[in-house]
């Protein structure tokens, strides 16, 4: 039917938008992997400084490119897992395994605050 296809919130536009964002995610990896690259090899002879400008311009092009498609399409707000991180039989994460990774982090940045905190009072001390 031709309404399915001008439909934005029809189950295969939703489908399509997902691909489109993962393809467009990948395009964000490699670009930033090439950029790193060149930054990383900068005076290596051979290494094109133009090149990595190119690639880090088309990487903050393509980085606001990914954000407003992921805003106007509302895939943003479901976790976009790229196609190499989980085998297609794990499937997406469940919500005791967000919320496990979430406190993880939570408590790594606890931990961390807490340390510069107790740093800071031994400086504090010396002075």
């Amino acid at each position: 039917s031709s309404t399915s296809v001008t439909d934005q919130n029809s189950p295969e536009a939703f489908k399509q938008n997902i691909q489109i964002a993962l393809d467009q995610v990948a395009r964000v990896n490699a670009l930033a992997r090439s950029g790193l690259n060149g930054i990383q090899n900068a005076y290596q002879a051979g290494n094109s400084p133009a090149q990595t400008e190119a690639d880090l311009i088309a990487l903050d092009q393509t980085l606001h490119s990914l954000a407003d498609f992921l805003k106007t399409t509302g895939v943003g707000a479901y976790p976009l897992l790229p196609s190499g991180l989980r085998s297609a039989v794990s499937g997406p994460p469940t919500e005791q395994h967000l919320i496990a990774e979430m406190n993880r982090e939570v408590q790594f940045l606890y931990e961390k605050l807490k340390r510069i905190q107790e740093s800071s009072g031994v400086v504090a001390q010396h002075l």
